[in-house]
């Protein structure tokens, strides 16, 4: 997740047991993001199951200070394009995420890494200090394709 930042990857301090992911594919679920060796490589990709919108809830087993989000997707138009940013809320859905401001909203700038794309985006340090939960809502993908990856 902070893959590209000075001070260290949150990927330990996250409770994987509890996150949880909106839309998800059961073929490609939230699962999916986490290394699953010591290469720090993930399995697969995560993909949004009926339309392009993802909500991630992203719970940490302490609280986090987030310098920045790193995100890996295909080279196709499925890799998300808007992202809208929340933490610390309770059982948060997709009405809420389109009715509330977010802390951090995010257009992805993507750039070529190998077989993939990446973007890396520094959070407003400042709003991120004491962060037991992310959320991010992935609202659109770059080509408007039917789903996201």
């Amino acid at each position: 997740m902070a893959g590209a930042c000075p001070y260290g990857d949150l990927f330990e301090h996250i409770d994987r047991g509890n996150v949880e992911c909106l839309n998800e594919s059961p073929e490609r679920p939230v699962s999916n993001i986490f290394p699953t060796s010591d290469s720090g490589s993930t399995g697969n990709c995560l993909e949004s199951d009926t339309d392009e919108e993802l909500l991630l809830n992203i719970p940490f087993r302490q609280n986090v200070k987030v310098y920045s989000l790193e995100f890996t997707a295909p080279n196709d138009g499925r890799k998300p394009n808007g992202i809208k940013v929340f933490i610390n809320q309770s059982n948060l859905a997709f009405e809420d995420c389109e009715s509330l401001p977010a802390l951090q909203d995010i257009e992805l700038d993507w750039s070529p890494a190998g077989d993939v794309q990446k973007a890396v985006v520094l959070t407003r340090f400042v709003k991120f200090q004491s962060v037991n939960t992310i959320h991010l809502y992935v609202k659109s993908n770059t080509e408007d394709s039917p789903t996201t990856c």
